[in-house]
């Protein structure tokens, strides 16, 4: 166990393998210091990258890559809702019918847009439509019913 760390110490101080760190070790009588001089006299200090080092750029960049997909992932999702709802106000519409026919009709957007913008006419005109026998319905490729209200 004792040998362990000193070859660890040795081979992260002089960026070796543990293979050449424990050679060195074992040359020099598990001296620390003469181990790193045996090293630099062939050439092999500061010849391999760290492992550790290596390993933990690896996991840094893969994370990243893991977070930068889900954001990506994130804002597909968020295109697609936004995309979707633009659609259905687009084509879905609010239909006004009386006893001989269809009177009107507006777009799900534009019926949002009155009512936020004019709320008091708003309710005004659907309370007289329906006191004066009105159907108002949903129609559209995205409505299960042709008609809610029948």
């Amino acid at each position: 166990m004792v040998h362990y760390s000193v070859i660890e110490k040795l081979r992260k101080q002089a960026q070796v393998s543990y293979e050449d760190a424990r050679e060195a070790l074992e040359m020099t009588e598990w001296d620390v210091l003469d181990a790193y001089v045996w090293l630099e006299a062939r050439g092999k200090v500061g010849s391999m990258v760290v492992e550790e080092e290596a390993e933990e750029n690896t996991e840094n960049y893969v994370e990243e890559k893991k977070e930068e997909t889900m954001n990506n992932e994130n804002v597909k999702q968020d295109e697609n809702l936004i995309a979707k709802l633009l659609r259905m106000g687009r084509e879905n519409r609010l239909v006004a019918r009386n006893k001989n026919g269809r009177m009107g009709s507006l777009s799900i957007w534009g019926l949002v847009f009155v009512v936020l913008f004019f709320r008091k006419a708003a309710l005004i005109l659907f309370l007289f439509g329906l006191l004066m026998q009105v159907k108002f319905s949903f129609e559209g490729p995205d409505m299960k019913k042709p008609r809610t209200n029948n």
